[in-house]
């Protein structure tokens, strides 16, 4: 045997699992096909890293999974990850909507906690080394990786092969978002491989493309808003925050929200989003507002109107939508119309910006699979799954991270038991 437990993969699930099953006194070895360990944290929360939050709850992530997870954060209660992080010497600032950073606003802060722990510990991690297969028998695993030449050293040998063995396996190997910096499918292959089911991937947290008319010339424009997601006639889901107008469709935290629904919603059909552009007033009130300001501009131009009340580029398309004719005179039916189409400001969503965009990756390995409390495979003995390879995904504002944390150190504790 080369070591009690191999990991493959030095993401957040990884590391937590290295560190959890090497102080519970395995011997450990970790796999990483990037040149360092942890290169995705590294780009989490615009380089800040929010890192968890204080308000996870099973609601907060999606497919809605609440007796799966109601067993995990019985096992691992979700203030304990602070614990973790606090003997690993982090100190941490809150954010907004309970998101938790390091103190530093760094994000290489919270992998070097992780990195100094192993290095204490002597866990070895091994760099640009991919596991290619993953092979289960009677005496344990058999762990076939290449060596990985990275892009700037043309002089590197590459594709080296080397079989380790070990008692027992975590995967940990991340989800399919990001590839420009590692993401990719290849754990999801190496599930597959060993019986597990799993199912159909897609981005998560992403931007969507969009189709409809002025989002070139709203093409920048961010504001607050409260977005609903409406797809064969009801209301599929609901989002409100900043709302980032581009020439391709919408961003910002709202549609983050929404992304994972509208997806999912558009492979069943089309899908829209309603942008109330103006979500501070209640309708009754917006329409009293226009209504008096239209008539104290009655006989004016239109653009006379419509100075002050919001952004000009929202309000030209907000107008457009109407029917009003940017340079003429207020007109009569102008409060209504204009209401209506703040109101209700209408695109169709067209798609994503796909996997390169996307913060979180939906689908993955079959959580009936899957033991809740120790991440434990329940096809092959020995084998545990953890972070985005779970068909498991949550909200933006930490939440995938910390189920990475928790789905680590669970299955590390319970790898080391063994």
């Amino acid at each position: 045997m080369t070591c009690d437990i191999i990991i493959i993969g030095a993401g957040a699930s990884g590391l937590a699992a290295a560190v959890e099953a090497s102080r519970a006194g395995a011997s450990v070895l970790v796999l990483e096909k990037n040149h360092v360990p942890g290169r995705k944290i590294l780009s989490t929360g615009s380089g800040k890293c929010n890192f968890t939050n204080l308000k996870v709850t099973p609601a907060s992530y999606h497919p809605a999974s609440p007796a799966f997870l109601k067993k995990t954060f019985s096992a691992l209660p979700p203030a304990e990850i602070l614990s973790f992080f606090g003997k690993l010497g982090l100190l941490w600032v809150e954010g907004e909507k309970g998101r938790l950073f390091p103190r530093s606003l760094k994000a290489q802060d919270v992998v070097n906690v992780l990195l100094h722990e192993l290095d204490f510990l002597n866990v070895p991690v091994r760099t640009l080394t991919e596991a290619v297969s993953v092979t289960a028998d009677k005496a344990g695993f058999s762990v076939e990786a290449v060596k990985v030449r990275p892009k700037w050293e043309k002089s590197t040998t590459a594709g080296e092969r080397t079989v380790y063995r070990a008692a027992r396996v975590i995967l940990a190997a991340g989800g399919a978002c990001y590839p420009q910096i590692g993401g990719g499918s290849g754990g999801y292959g190496l599930l597959a491989s060993l019986g597990h089911t799993v199912s159909e991937l897609s981005p998560s947290i992403v931007p969507l493309r969009a189709k409809g008319e002025q989002l070139r010339e709203l093409d920048g424009v961010r504001l607050e808003t409260a977005l609903k997601l409406v797809a064969g006639g009801r209301t599929r889901a609901e989002s409100a925050g900043e709302l980032l107008f581009t020439s391709y469709g919408v961003s910002g935290p709202a549609v983050l929200d929404l992304s994972r629904a509208a997806l999912a919603a558009l492979r069943e059909g089309p899908a829209f989003i309603e942008a109330d552009l103006m979500p501070d007033y209640k309708p009754a009130e917006l329409g009293k507002l226009l209504r008096e300001r239209a008539a104290a501009f009655a006989g004016r131009a239109f653009p006379h109107f419509a100075c002050g009340l919001h952004n000009e580029k929202v309000v030209r398309a907000a107008a457009a939508r109407a029917g009003i004719t940017w340079s003429s005179a207020v007109p009569a039916d102008c409060p209504a119309a204009l209401t209506a189409a703040l109101r209700s400001f209408t695109l169709e969503v067209a798609g994503s910006l796909g996997f390169e965009d996307a913060m979180a990756t939906a689908g993955g390995c079959a959580l009936s699979e899957v033991d809740p409390a120790s991440f434990a495979s329940k096809k092959v003995k020995g084998l545990y799954i953890a972070g985005e390879l779970l068909d498991l995904d949550g909200d933006s504002g930490g939440y995938n991270l910390h189920l990475a944390w928790t789905s680590g150190i669970l299955a590390g504790r319970a790898a080391a038991k063994k």
